[in-house]
């Protein structure tokens, strides 16, 4: 019952991100004034400044920080307009209070959302490289492969890692050899597709999927790649080269636990056999 109610929660919430920054503000403003109508049609005596905060919190989370600055103004403008107080000075003061307790809930919720997101962020990547991690990696991969079995589409994984890359930290030491795993994804983002996805591993080990994809269309793409960073280990003057094994599910009807191990020993065969090489292998086997 809880995972259900998550569910439908989360679902409202990834609505009202796709409805955008302005159509959110408009809203929060409309229930900004609803609000204000409803505290004109109420007795005085009844106090709903602290309800003003609800829409403010909404359009600060939903459509940004301005947005809420700007909600903070038009509350305050309205509880100005419908409680109005003789004395001037009294009432300049008590309008200032409330308009910067306004604002500095807005400016509170709008930290709070950024710092959910940065953390949201880092749960999913690479803090080093901005590759995906394995568990971000793991989660959209496995609903692509379920979107691409149900269509009969083949797809391949790549796992390699860096050879030598022990050399480059022990010469150059660490720093060196973080600005290499750096341009080693920088690389293989300015080659490969928007739609395909790599992650770091771990280490110097990473992995990409590549959705769509058969053996004859990987096998060009993946030659491709390695000799890009071969240029970039030339360039660089880096002791490096990559091993790369390469598996191809030709039909969909494939497990991702099972595609990775296969790919990580078709990568160790590479390494036995001396490195800076690719290996391939295509499922379901003929």
């Amino acid at each position: 019952m809880v995972h259900k109610q998550e569910t439908i929660s989360s679902r409202f919430f990834d609505y009202l991100y796709r409805l955008g920054s302005t159509v959110n503000a408009v809203i929060g403003l409309i229930c900004c004034g609803l609000l204000g109508a409803l505290d004109v049609l109420t007795p005085p005596e009844y106090m709903f400044s602290f309800l003003y905060l609800f829409p403010i919190s909404f359009t600060t989370w939903f459509a940004g920080k301005r947005g809420g600055l700007l909600a903070s103004i038009l509350c305050t403008a309205i509880l100005t307009r419908y409680n109005y107080q003789a004395n001037m000075l009294a009432a300049v003061w008590n309008n200032l209070s409330t308009l910067g307790i306004f604002c500095v809930v807005a400016v509170m919720v709008g930290k709070i959302h950024q710092l959910l997101d940065n953390e949201r962020i880092l749960s999913r990547t690479d803090a080093l490289t901005g590759a995906m991690n394995l568990r971000a990696f793991t989660e959209l991969v496995e609903y692509e492969i379920l979107r691409l079995r149900r269509d009969y589409r083949p797809f391949s994984i790549a796992y390699f890692d860096i050879d030598n890359f022990k050399k480059v930290n022990d010469r150059y030491g660490h720093r060196k050899g973080d600005e290499l795993l750096k341009s080693v994804v920088n690389c293989l983002r300015e080659k490969i597709r928007r739609t395909d996805i790599i992650a770091r591993l771990g280490g110097d080990e990473f992995t990409i999927f590549f959705p769509s994809t058969d053996h004859e269309a990987v096998k060009t793409v993946t030659l491709d790649l390695v000799k890009a960073l071969d240029r970039l280990a030339k360039l660089n003057k880096w002791p490096t080269t990559i091993s790369m094994g390469v598996v191809t599910c030709s039909d969909g009807a494939c497990e991702l636990d099972d595609l990775i191990s296969t790919a990580d020993k078709l990568m160790y065969d590479v390494k036995r056999a001396g490195k800076n090489g690719v290996e391939y292998a295509v499922y379901p086997r003929a």
